[in-house]
């Protein structure tokens, strides 16, 4: 018998072919024959500096570490308002509903991608879900991303890769910025107000202490299907605020602290009845960082935070009129102590070595033990030998969970510049992740099936590595990664029986699963004004214990993204589109293949104030995995001082 997946694997080697061909082409077409030169690289969206990867602030490509930038101009103009919405834009959310968002990554899904905010981790998943919207992006500089198993850094939850969300820096000049955004849908129920939202954002310093303020608000309404009966968007009420301190200790050292308070309260309506269930979201976090250098060449940081999180779920009853409040909901908290030092005084080497100690806890309002803890510790190294051309960087992270006991994750990072523009990556690391409440004490049930918690779960572990190469020229840039993990006991809803119709799934361990795959994106500018970039995703799984193949992710998924960009007059515009291929889900049918495209159009009227207009699912598409509605217009004003 051959290898499993011999077929497929076969049948995707001519696109590799191709891909591998684009490169050289893009080569031959760039102007002049340039020596390496690391101060010439263009970057692929301009100057950017990147920090997770390595924890230590680089030049994106001077880091051995492959990382994908979403700027805060590429925010702006994608008229995204929640972590939701850029994350579907660039192909990461492959379906999302009331319960949240699935975000994915080479075939990592669910609790296996950690999101971060400014280095500190995000609490709150439910069923493995993440609710976007609680995460607005009104005062956000970047969002950093990182695929592959990154436990040697950053520990659990890591094994598929990490989102660090970037907010910006008070500065000592003071700024302002706000926002106002309408959103409509004509389809069925014309609502010109459907939905509003405000931002702002401000820095003021008081002598040496600077600070940002930003506040943000938002509401919309039910949106009615052709039916006149139903709500195929919910009600909500949205509003936070927060505010960011730093203050100098010296030319090389600062104290920074702050704090953030969100607010949202959900309505799912199924009939003008009034609402099936009433969902409540709070999210408050404070922290404080110190930032030393006590030798020359060092840096030593220090950092306490608390994440809090909160769901309550309400029940109406159109026969009583009358809700059933506090049957299900759920309080967590991580509170957390680090300790990070890097050293650099060295001749080509950074060293960092960090401590870390957490205390996580959840109080679930329907089990029979609602409260639960656990206390982890974490000890990590990291160590990068750097020359002109090359980069070397190894890692190990050692981490104590009370439950589950210890485990370790290395990592091994390579980068060497090429000529012409192009550089060579490869890595290989190890991954773990502790089960997550939601997997040991879950308990969700509707009409048509039961998912229940295990708490004789174990932890997983992966085996991962991955080679890319990359070509950046002026107006030109290309990437091609192949990525290949091994996943030991992989947590999964496993189907156990059927009761009266009602299927039961229980959380199991599967023995031993493989992920395998590429990821390719190239962009390329023309006629002075114009760009297109193209990116293809294919995703190969396969239990090994089954003999069967997984299907966590659809085969194939296409991006890309067609536009114009007049930079003295401040001119934006462009269609952007993704595709996904058909899902085959054993014991079910096969999903439709999507594709959905938005229109996005920008237009600086003065040198303080932005118009923007956008239609996002131009087709209009509307599909249970996603989009759930047909055409959504919208149209705002940005103003900058």
């Amino acid at each position: 018998m051959g290898l499993p997946g011999k077929n497929k694997i076969c049948r995707i080697m001519p696109l590799l072919l191709l891909l591998g061909g684009i490169i050289p082409v893009a080569a031959q077409e760039t102007e002049g024959d340039f020596p390496w030169d690391p101060e010439y690289e263009v970057l692929p969206e301009g100057e950017g500096i990147t920090i997770t990867g390595t924890r230590t602030e680089k030049r994106l490509t001077d880091s051995p570490v492959v990382t994908e930038i979403i700027s805060e101009k590429e925010l702006v103009h994608s008229n995204a308002d929640t972590l939701t919405d850029i994350l579907d834009d660039y192909g990461l959310v492959y379906t999302g509903n009331a319960m949240g968002d699935y975000i994915q990554m080479q075939g990592m899904d669910k609790a296996r991608v950690l999101l971060l905010v400014n280095g500190r981790r995000v609490v709150g998943r439910n069923s493995q879900r993440f609710q976007g919207e609680t995460l607005p992006l009104g005062n956000i500089k970047q969002i950093e991303i990182v695929r592959g198993p990154q436990s040697a850094l950053y520990g659990s939850d890591s094994i598929g890769g990490v989102i660090n969300i970037i907010t910006k820096k008070p500065e000592a000049a003071p700024f302002f910025t706000a926002g106002l955004t309408n959103r409509f849908l004509p389809a069925y129920d014309f609502t010109p107000l459907r939905e509003q939202l405000f931002t702002a954002a401000g820095g003021f310093s008081v002598g040496k202490v600077r600070n940002a303020l930003d506040v943000e608000t938002g509401w919309g309404t039910f949106y009615y299907d052709e039916t006149g009966e139903s709500s195929l968007l919910p009600r909500y009420y949205r509003g936070r605020a927060g505010l960011d301190t730093v203050i100098p200790l010296g030319d090389t050292s600062e104290f920074r602290t702050g704090g953030s308070f969100m607010l949202m309260r959900r309505d799912d309506q199924t009939d003008k009845q009034g609402s099936l269930n009433r969902f409540d979201y709070i999210r408050a976090e404070g922290y404080a960082e110190m930032e030393l250098s006590p030798l020359e060449g060092s840096r030593l940081t220090t950092r306490f935070y608390d994440n809090f999180y909160r769901r309550d779920k309400d029940t109406y009853s159109s026969d009583t009129d009358a809700w059933k409040a506090g049957e299900s909901g759920e309080n967590e908290n991580l509170a957390a102590l680090e300790l990070m030092g890097v050293y650099e005084g060295l001749s080509n080497f950074i060293f960092t070595l960090g401590l870390e100690g957490a205390y996580h806890s959840m109080e679930k309002y329907d089990l029979d033990t609602p409260f639960i803890g656990i206390d982890k510790e974490a000890l990590f190294f990291q160590t990068e030998y750097y020359r002109e051309k090359f980069s070397i960087l190894a890692g190990v992270r050692v981490e104590r969970n009370s439950p589950f006991g210890f485990a370790g994750a290395p990592k091994l990072s390579l980068m060497y510049h090429l000529p012409r523009g192009f550089r060579v990556l490869a890595g290989a690391g190890a991954g773990y992740r502790a089960p997550s409440f939601n997997d040991l004490y879950l308990d969700y049930e509707n009409r048509t099936q039961h998912v229940r918690g295990n708490r004789d779960l174990r932890p997983e572990y992966s085996l991962a590595v991955n080679t890319g190469l990359e070509y950046a020229r002026p107006g030109c840039f290309a990437q091609i990664n192949l990525y290949y993990h091994e996943l030991f006991n992989e947590i999964d809803n496993v189907l156990t029986d059927t009761v009266n119709g009602q299927r039961i799934y229980d959380a199991k361990n599967i023995a031993r699963s493989m992920r395998a795959g590429i990821d390719a994106e190239g962009k390329l500018s023309f006629l002075k004004y114009g760009f297109f970039s193209l990116g293809y995703a294919w995703l190969y799984g396969y239990d090994r214990h089954e003999k069967t193949e997984l299907y966590p992710q659809p085969a194939h998924t296409v991006k890309m993204k067609l536009g114009f960009e007049h930079q003295e007059r401040r001119i934006t515009t462009y269609l952007q589109g993704r595709f996904f291929s058909p899902l085959h889900i054993p014991n079910k049918p096969d999903t439709d293949p999507r594709f959905i495209l938005d229109f996005y159009f920008s237009l600086a009227l003065h040198k303080n104030f932005l118009v923007k207009a956008g239609v996002d699912n131009v087709t209009g598409l509307i599909d249970s995995l996603g989009p759930s509605t047909p055409q959504i217009f919208s149209i705002g004003l940005n103003y900058e001082l």
